[in-house]
């Protein structure tokens, strides 16, 4: 079969195999990623996190300190090189989003209580500082309100005089230093990203992060304004785009054509556009996101009763079931890992409900549907074959990761191997869903003898048995160099046999 595709050719990606055995399960398809924090801090934890699963870790810079995030960053390297297998860092960065100050004094507010609030670089006596000066001009007296993190606590704005804001708490909650607000029916924009988006960029480019997850994106354009930063920083991270306010899923078709994948953030969300109908956006976003064959990650209280408790409640346990069920890429643990009670446990529990999830039919693309290239063509002939003659798995060496991405548009239901000589390129596979990825080193000197090699490294990281069959989607020296064009079928042999 001819096709041109991304980089993948048996010249540029053959090497004799050094693939690390996988410690875990191999069958989840649905990738898990955790936050970093407090908690995983503890000596081993990290280590025990990525024993038990996980798939990729986060460090959200709107916490701690840049030396903390270099501690914590090396931490997961060594746990990946311990486990033999790719984990992703994931660096997010805050974005174009208001603030509380950090010299906010916490302390919870009941309904009916009066609060002032103030935009300065510190809070005055008796006030709340909120770093954006323009807060006073931004608010419209008995229209708008100031809502602080996922919902609560939240007030009305009653009046504004010399510089502050008075507000009625209508809905009872903490204040704490450096919690993200937002200001309902505000008459002025928020700024661009600014210095502290840049240095934190910066600072992930510094931990060569796999991933950067931009926070309030409004945009496509506030997406290409970071990947012009992270090409000024030397950065070749993927960049996830944060759904987190209306006009963001307004502008989702041109969000996906910039971006590397999406995150459907539910509390900010929720705030935006009501808790009600935040079932009905994850599942739009997770749709059109996979649909264009982006990663799509979904956040946000996923297994929140497990900060304290050693088990979710029912109601947890059916909500990531459900994000499951709409084809959802990855799924996040956010306070649950950073500061819980349980960080190990809410991983492995999240990891078994994932395998009984994906038990029941999951979202999936039209496998006849019309395609926009030959490369797409070819892997999604590749997906058909693998399903029309029940393989085992589907084994794809990559230099980019695209031939991966290509065939889990589709989301097969078998995994598949993506064999990649780049470490980079394996640990940005490492959130992808179905998606195996391990390292191919070496060169082989035919394309018969590098079949037999794929095989061999599908064997050893997909736990494959004699007699199954694989189907392996490589690029040919016949064709032009970065091409994948050739299928083929191969059943495993017993032992001391050759493939069939």
């Amino acid at each position: 079969m001819g096709a041109g595709h991304e980089g993948e050719s048996v010249e540029a990606c053959v090497r004799p195999l050094g693939v690390a055995r996988l410690s875990v399960v191999v069958g989840r398809r649905t990738k898990i990623l955790a936050t970093l924090g407090p908690a995983t801090d503890r000596p081993g934890v990290i280590d025990e996190l990525v024993r038990g699963g996980l798939d990729g870790a986060r460090i959200n810079t709107a916490h701690g300190h840049p030396d903390d995030w270099r501690r914590q960053a090396a931490a997961l390297r060594a746990a990946s090189e311990s486990a033999g297998r790719p984990v992703a860092l994931l660096v997010d960065i805050s974005g174009p989003k208001l603030r509380l100050l950090e010299d906010v004094l916490p302390r919870e507010v009941l309904v009916g209580e009066s609060v002032t609030f103030v935009g300065a670089e510190e809070s005055p006596d008796g006030a709340r500082g909120v770093a954006w000066p323009d807060l006073i001009n931004a608010v419209i007296p008995g229209v708008s309100e100031i809502v602080i993190g996922d919902g609560a606590p939240r007030f009305s704005v009653v009046t504004t005089y010399e510089g502050e804001v008075r507000c009625t708490c209508i809905r009872k909650g903490p204040v704490e230093p450096r919690k993200g607000i937002f200001v309902t029916h505000s008459r002025v924009e928020l700024p661009a990203m600014g210095g502290h988006e840049v240095e934190h960029a910066e600072i992930a480019a510094e931990l060569e992060a796999d991933f950067i997850a931009l926070s309030f994106v409004r945009s496509g354009q506030d997406i290409r304004r970071l990947r012009s930063i992270l090409d000024s920083v030397g950065s070749t991270a993927r960049v996830v785009a944060k759904i987190e306010r209306l006009s963001a899923f307004d502008a989702l078709d041109d969000i996906l054509a910039v971006s590397d994948g999406v995150m459907v953030a539910r509390g900010d969300l929720g705030v935006q556009a009501g808790v009600a109908r935040v079932p009905i956006l994850q599942k739009e976003i997770i749709h059109r996101a996979v649909g264009d064959g982006k990663l799509a990650i979904t956040a946000t209280q996923m297994l929140e009763s497990m900060i304290t408790a050693p088990a979710p409640t029912r109601a947890e346990a059916t909500d990531v079931a459900n994000a499951i069920l709409d084809g959802t890429s990855t799924l996040m643990l956010s306070a649950e890992t950073a500061v819980g009670e349980h960080p190990v446990e809410v991983v492995r529990v999240m990891g078994e409900i994932a395998l009984y999830a994906q038990s029941e039919p999951v979202y999936q693309q039209d496998i006849e549907a019309p395609v926009e290239s030959r490369a797409e063509a070819l892997m999604q002939s590749a997906v058909l074959l693998a399903r029309q003659v029940g393989a085992a798995a589907i084994v794809v060496p990559t230099t980019s990761g695209g031939s991966a991405r290509a065939a889990i548009k589709y989301r097969p239901q078998l995994p598949l191997v993506a064999l990649c000589r780049d470490p980079a390129v394996a640990r940005q596979l490492a959130l992808d869903w179905g998606v195996i990825p391990a390292l191919l080193e070496g060169e082989a000197d035919s394309a018969e003898t590098f079949v037999e090699l794929m095989v061999s490294g599908a064997i050893e990281v997909a736990g494959l048995r004699p007699g199954d069959t694989v189907v392996v989607a490589y690029g040919s020296t016949l064709e032009r160099p970065g091409s994948t064009n050739v299928i083929v079928l191969r059943q495993i042999a017993g032992a001391g046999g050759r493939t069939a």
